[in-house]
């Protein structure tokens, strides 16, 4: 076997670049299977998308959801039936003022002051703020405010402060905001 010159080397160098080169374009890169491969995967999950769309569910799992919202607003209807709807006319917030300045000399406590504030919008209504002072023990306090909470108007008792008086016999001083 004879050795071979520096050209042929070189020119069997790059019959086998040449070779490899082809034979990886030929069979490994190809951008245009990877376009395609994309294409089909983005089509087939739009097409996924527009069947969920368009499927019908069944008559029977229909009816079921209707009948449990039927029965839902029927419990609904039944829980709002003590509800009273108040729209805030001064008048209805002079009447359940008086209704509870009722409840207060019901419990024995005596009032020292109400004071009407300036009204502001909650979340879902205005309320009417009133800052009460009132005397009496801790035990008629707790009485009030349990029969406050039996009320079925919307009402909220904020900024409680309760002090004794100088005097250990004294009853307390109670002062809160009190919202209708």
């Amino acid at each position: 076997m004879r050795t071979m010159t520096n050209l042929e080397k070189f020119g069997l160098a790059a019959a086998l670049i040449v070779a490899c080169s082809f034979f990886y374009l030929k069979y490994m890169y190809d951008p245009q299977t990877k376009v395609l491969k994309t294409t089909l995967q983005k089509r087939n999950k739009i097409v996924a998308d527009i069947n969920q769309l368009n499927e019908i569910p069944p008559l029977f799992r229909l009816e079921k959801a209707i009948e449990r919202d039927q029965e839902r607003l029927a419990e609904l209807k039944k829980e709002n039936q003590s509800l009273s709807v108040k729209t805030g006319d001064p008048d209805e917030i002079t009447q359940l003022l008086s209704r509870i300045t009722e409840l207060i000399e019901g419990s024995r406590l005596k009032i020292s002051a109400i004071e009407p504030m300036e009204s502001f919008m909650g979340p879902y209504f205005r309320w009417s703020p009133f800052q009460i002072s009132m005397t009496g023990s801790f035990d008629r306090f707790m009485h009030f405010l349990y029969q406050l909470k039996a009320l079925d108007d919307a009402i909220e008792v904020t900024r409680v402060k309760i002090e004794k008086s100088g005097e250990t016999a004294s009853p307390l001083q109670i002062r809160f905001l009190l919202k209708i």
